[in-house]
């Protein structure tokens, strides 16, 4: 009887190799279980179209709200309700709740934290908006649960190793971007950031805060909320109105948000996660802020921080 060979066992996969075929699957399944490809199947009691209807009037009215409400002009109306000489007296309560940015003698303008007030107005709006908005949504739709909006630590460590492969090559950028005259004349966003560490701090708490908001919003709420609909497409939805709220930003930045927005959309759909881009964001923020410190004082300013 002839003998067959005997064959090789065959090579082990390369492990890039079966994590991309893994990530793949899994936007396979994303899409398979979207409402339009089940449109035949889904009761019209389900109402799935809502979750498209929802998720689109929020960006609406977020990017409303920050373009009214988030900007300057507001702080600086805040400002001048404060230092009126006669809102103690009509207003006592909001008076109350403003009167600790006034200083002993002058205006809240003439504070010598007043560039830091109108920074943490500006925070403050994004997180309010970025936050109260898709709360209320998902305690209004009955289809909408906190756990679908990528809040979840579950898998966090597994995927750390990730998450820093990605944030490298970010940060070389970043050095490098922090070289031109572009990035010195907007960065940092809080030029008396290296006066004291509560400035440094306080300043940097409220940047990272924001982020989190803003990562809950759109890779966490909008991104998931419309990925039930249209399954990945949700990722370019998404990414119009991100890349919007950096217009006016260097340019550079402006097109690094595009790449930003689909690697990190795809990421949060694949993880099911916020996190990710979160500390990305959270990493480059500060990073952003230590570099262009560095450029404009050196190294000394850092004795002062810590």
């Amino acid at each position: 009887m002839r003998e067959t060979p005997a064959t090789s066992p065959a090579p082990p996969a390369c492990p890039l190799r079966r994590g991309w075929q893994r990530f793949a699957a899994e936007l396979k399944d994303i899409d398979a279980s979207s409402a339009l490809a089940q449109r035949g199947h889904l009761s019209p009691k389900e109402h799935w179209h809502l979750f498209y209807v929802v998720a689109v009037v929020a960006v609406v009215l977020i990017l409303s709200d920050l373009s009214y409400l988030g900007g300057a002009e507001a702080a600086a109306a805040l400002f001048r309700f404060t230092d009126d000489p006669q809102t103690p007296g009509q207003h006592p309560v909001l008076f109350g709740l403003l009167s600790w940015m006034k200083p002993a003698q002058g205006t809240v303008t003439q504070s010598p934290y007043a560039e830091l007030y109108q920074l943490g107005y500006w925070a403050v709006a994004k997180i309010a908006a970025y936050l109260l908005i898709p709360v209320l949504a998902i305690a209004l739709h009955p289809g909408l649960r906190f756990s679908q909006m990528g809040l979840s630590l579950r898998g966090f460590s597994r995927h750390l190793p990730l998450y820093f492969a990605l944030f490298v090559p970010v940060l070389i950028a970043v050095i490098a971007v922090s070289f031109t005259d572009s990035f010195a004349t907007y960065y940092p966003f809080y030029s008396q950031s290296t006066r004291a560490p509560f400035d440094f701090w306080t300043w940097e708490i409220l940047y990272l805060l924001q982020f989190f908001a803003l990562e809950f919003f759109f890779r966490g709420f909008a991104l998931q909320t419309l990925r039930r609909w249209i399954g990945t497409s949700a990722v370019w939805v998404v990414l119009l109105p991100y890349v919007m709220i950096h217009f006016g930003k260097p340019m550079p930045e402006t097109f690094a948000a595009i790449l930003a927005g689909v690697v990190l959309g795809y990421l949060a759909l694949w993880t099911r996660s916020i996190w990710a881009g979160f500390l990305i964001h959270a990493g480059v923020a500060i990073s952003m802020d230590v570099a262009a410190n560095i450029q404009s004082e050196g190294w000394g300013w850092l004795s002062r921080i810590f």
